[in-house]
């Protein structure tokens, strides 16, 4: 819908949404009307009693999986009480948690937050949210709540005073009032965060059908952009999406929310990331990622990934991941189910939708797989660290990844659940699959978001339900494991494998234009960003045999300043003349020239048919739905 105009002071404001949050725990107003210039003013009024109080700010928010919070974003905070001010002190050993003492015979704090939102730096909820067209407002940045109280047991009344003209959009209910603000459906503190607000100037909500089983359920994609332009969807953008929903119906049975609404904002200066919710979705990405044919496979995967969340990570969540007041740190030992599964489902269903050809997901799974052969930071992490040190891996620098390991318990997780899933057909002679999983373990009873946790026995106990077994050994093997060879038998195991040629890989090649990168690990061992910067060497390859190192810039290959097609040029003519490629590299300000001797020719990753064995994969990506 879209917003009326404003009239009227900020004062009418506050006064009119007072008023209807009697006797409501934790009152909140946000005025955006700055939100392009990237402040905002918020208001709190917390119920409480007299006596000492620790207030904290949210730390660990779910899905985030790491430390995050407003505390760099903001420039100004009083506290009052009856309009008194009252003197706060931040608890010095731990920078989220600021004291202050209630005084006798109040019941209610009233707490003044001026936020500054950052223009970079920072991830998922701490990074860049706005732009002059548009913003999206994670509740978690905005509000205090007391510590140790549980956030599902604070009852919440908020609006919201956006610029004029704005479209608003959220998970929650929106009514807006005649004073130009717009008020929210009442929820607990718990529920306002899971549901992000997005708003802008240039908007479109984008209804679906094809929502069977349970085709009373509304779906939507609501758009937001820094131009009108990149609004522009194919005709039949709608009925693919429409499909994505009946595949998810089809595989879990139930769905855990009343409605689902994807909050998609494309703006090439907000941080570019999805974070789930029960009832909506936060998904940035670039602003030309629909208006470009080539990059709206990856929209895809973005948006069937958080959708799946809804199941996987929202309704079913690991025991060691609930943080009730957002302060307990977070266990991400079973992040390979939360992501990892979700990682699985997120690439098979566009492709059951018909949104990704089955060609495109094996380029998908031919470059992950090229890329886990060559990193070598799987010689000595195995995948099962990556989830427990995800909340330091998600922060590090793109230099030295291969070596380090990144958060792998996205992609190699692929492979993992793939081989799951190619066991479970396997041992029951095709009567069951990794959807009979799927059904049984996030069976519930629908059409409301709930919560059940689980522990890993759980899971194993699931899997053997189906088929009988020790599917303990089978994951661990994959988890516990040093080196490609579990990953690669686990693709093998589908039917196909890995292979190289000349042939440029089409999944590498649209990923490079989304991220502004370009990808030779398979060749010299290079990856580096559109400037010529190289962000990270693969060891043992020939281009960090020859010295080059993250950090250092490329500047000319053979004497000619560099190009991505200068490069390729020189891969090709190397392969003709055995004489070593000349690269003349910049580190800090001095100048160097690497003799890198490989004589190879260009090479990126395929996956080939195993004809001995069944094509288990294509089974898999067939559609579900009627």
């Amino acid at each position: 819908m879209r917003s009326p105009s404003v009239s009227g002071t900020l004062a009418c404001v506050l006064l009119a949404a007072s008023g209807c949050a009697w006797g409501t725990d934790l009152t909140v107003r946000v005025d955006a009307r700055e939100v392009a210039a990237r402040r905002l003013h918020t208001d709190l009024e917390l119920a409480v009693r007299a006596g000492p109080l620790t207030l904290v700010f949210p730390k660990w928010i779910p899905g985030e999986h790491s430390p995050s919070g407003p505390l760099e974003s903001i420039i100004g905070m009083t506290i009052r009480a009856g309009g008194t001010p009252l003197t706060w002190r931040r608890d010095p050993l731990d920078m989220y948690a600021v004291g202050v003492t209630v005084p006798a015979g109040a019941t209610q704090l009233e707490i003044a937050i001026d936020s500054g939102l950052p223009t970079e730096g920072g991830m998922f909820s701490t990074g860049p949210m706005s732009t002059a067209q548009l913003a999206v407002l994670p509740w978690n940045e905005l509000v205090l709540l007391p510590r140790g109280r549980d956030a599902a047991t604070l009852s919440t009344a908020a609006s919201v005073l956006a610029p004029a003209g704005w479209q608003l959009n959220c998970a929650l209910g929106l009514q807006p009032q005649a004073d130009g603000s717009v008020r929210l459906e009442p929820a607990s503190l718990a529920r306002l965060i899971d549901s992000p607000l997005q708003m802008g100037r240039y908007a479109k909500r984008i209804e679906l059908s094809g929502s069977a089983p349970l085709p009373q359920l509304a779906h939507a994609i609501s758009v937001v952009a820094d131009s009108e332009a990149a609004l522009t969807v194919p005709d039949d953008f709608a009925a693919g999406y429409g499909r994505l929903v009946a595949e998810a119906g089809a595989l879990f049975g139930t769905r855990m929310y009343r409605h689902y609404t994807w909050l998609l904002s494309l703006s090439d200066h907000v941080e570019h990331f999805g974070l789930e919710h029960h009832e909506s979705s936060d998904d940035r990405t670039a602003e030309n990622s629909l208006s470009e044919a080539p990059l709206r496979e990856g929209v895809a995967e973005l948006l069937a990934h958080e959708y799946v969340h809804s199941w996987n990570g929202k309704y079913r969540r690991p025991a060691g991941l609930l943080s009730p007041d957002y302060q307990k740190p977070m266990d991400g030992s079973l992040l390979w189910v939360y992501e990892g599964m979700t990682q699985y489902w997120g690439t098979v269903l566009p492709v059951r939708a018909g949104l990704i050809t089955p060609d495109s997901h094996r380029e998908m799974l031919a470059s992950l797989a090229g890329y886990f052969e060559l990193e070598s930071g799987d010689r000595w992490r195995p995948l099962a660290d990556t989830a427990v040190a995800a909340q330091i891996l998600y922060g590090a620098p793109a230099a030295w990844e291969a070596s380090r390991r990144s958060v792998d318990f996205y992609d190699a997780s692929e492979f993992l659940w793939l081989s799951v899933d190619t066991q479970l057909r396997a041992r029951s002679g095709g009567r069951a699959s990794l959807d009979d999983f799927v059904r049984r373990f996030y069976a519930g009873a629908g059409g409301e978001p709930a919560l059940k946790p689980y522990v890993e026995g759980d899971v194993y106990a699931a899997l053997a339900s189906v088929v009988p077994g020790d599917w303990r050994a089978l994951i661990r093997g994959h988890l516990d494991s040093l080196g490609p060879q579990t990953l690669l038998a686990g693709l093998e195991s589908a039917g196909w494998q890995l292979s190289y040629s000349a042939a440029k890989n089409s999944y590498i090649e649209t990923q490079q234009k989304r991220r502004k990168q370009v990808r030779r690990d398979w060749s010299i061992g290079l990856a580096l960003d559109d400037k010529g910067l190289i962000t990270d060497v693969i060891g043992g390859r020939a281009a960090a045999r020859a010295g080059a190192a993250p950090g250092m810039t490329l500047v000319a290959v053979d004497g000619r300043k560099y190009r991505v097609e200068v490069l390729d040029s020189a891969l090709i003519a190397a392969q003709q003349t055995h004489r070593p490629i000349e690269l003349l590299v910049e580190n800090d300000e001095f100048f160097r020239t690497l003799r890198v001797e490989y004589f190879d020719g260009p090479r990126f990753p395929h996956l080939t048919r195993i004809e001995a064995r069944p094509d288990t994969l294509t089974q898999i990506l067939k559609p579900r739905a009627n």
